[in-house]
């Protein structure tokens, strides 16, 4: 990520903390990195450089301080976009189309399949036996093989070509363009994200950007049973909520206590805690069992006391009474359950 890319990352009323950043970047799933990564409307962007080095950001960053495009609190590691910065970002910069389901889908093992997928098939349709496979792991070389197999004939080339093609009118014709230089095939070697965005002139960010909305729409595509990729991609959607996370809330679900749950489990009250509040980010509006967990009279007390300033909510700031009564985890709670736009008069947004 350059510095022109931390720009879109960042606002210019709400302090970003370029951890919360940084980690969201490298999928560390913490309650913190999630429940910020909501607040920024990031989450999409939840494993999207998984090899990003710890630290990386700060040169960009310094880059756009000493422009004067952003400003940095080094005490609360927080930055902010200036009116200059704000002015900086341009209309053409890549906005992605399919991020709503970027936590849903297996990204990377998307890829992978779809690319090697493609090699083969186009091998095969010009009969040729002799060529060097993407590097990709077993696993995925492992399912490429069985589905080949299955379905190679005549006609495999062209299905595959027809549904890749419908699925990229959904999608702006540069995104298609940078879907196809990325391809490896018969007598079409591939070009690197690096490459494709030289030729395109944007940043290796954008590229990669194009990419998964280009590999999200062929996997939202091959959801239907008659897509040729149908069995290669429909098994890679999955709920991004952890299969740990899944079971806590499910036990929780049944009227299981915090208590009960974590015996049950044998796991600590804290990471009981640490899993609903996980589901609570994480699961659609509506799929998460609130007025179980936080009851009205509950939500009554902190509504009593905290104001519309979500971000500026500490735990440590309300009154004695209320954090002897409540601990940290219904006052997270609450604010996620406020942060998706809940009231005592129901869903008001998002």
């Amino acid at each position: 990520m350059e510095a022109t890319d931390l720009l879109y990352v960042l606002d210019r009323q709400q302090p970003r903390r370029l951890r919360v950043i940084e980690n969201l970047l490298r999928g560390r799933r913490t309650v913190s990195t999630l429940y910020w990564g909501q607040r920024y409307q990031l989450l999409p962007l939840l494993d999207a450089d998984k090899h990003l080095d710890r630290g990386a950001l700060m040169g960009p960053t310094k880059a756009l301080v000493a422009e004067g495009l952003v400003t940095l609190d080094p005490e609360e590691d927080q930055l902010l976009l200036t009116s200059a910065g704000q002015q900086k970002l341009s209309v053409t910069y890549y906005r992605p189309q399919t991020s709503e389901d970027w936590l849903n889908l297996d990204l990377e093992a998307a890829r992978q399949r779809l690319l090697l997928a493609v090699q083969v098939t186009s091998q095969y349709a010009h009969s040729t036996s002799r060529y060097y496979p993407l590097a990709t792991d077993l696993a995925t070389r492992r399912v490429i093989r069985s589905w080949f197999h299955r379905l190679k004939g005549p006609q495999l080339a062209a299905a595959l070509a027809t549904a890749m093609i419908h699925s990229w009118q959904q999608l702006p014709v540069q995104t298609a363009e940078v879907m196809t230089d990325l391809l490896t095939g018969y007598q079409h070697p591939g070009l690197t994200v690096d490459q494709v965005a030289s030729d395109q002139q944007q940043t290796a960010w954008e590229i990669q950007l194009r990419q998964r909305d280009g590999v999200t729409q062929i996997a939202r595509d091959a959801q239907q049973a008659d897509h040729p990729l149908h069995a290669l991609l429909h098994p890679l959607w999955r709920s991004p909520i952890t299969r740990s996370a899944q079971a806590t809330l499910y036990a929780v679900e049944q009227g299981g206590s915090l208590d009960q749950v974590a015996m049950q489990r044998h796991v600590k009250a804290n990471t009981v805690k640490e899993h609903l509040l996980e589901a609570a980010i994480l699961s659609p509006t509506g799929a998460f069992p609130f007025d179980q967990l936080l009851p009205a009279h509950v939500r009554a007390d902190f509504a009593a006391v905290l104001n519309a300033d979500i971000d500026s909510w500490q735990f440590a700031q309300l009154p004695e009474a209320l954090r002897t009564r409540y601990d940290f985890f219904y006052f997270r709670l609450y604010a996620i359950w406020r942060g998706r736009g809940m009231t005592d008069d129901g869903v008001t947004d998002k």
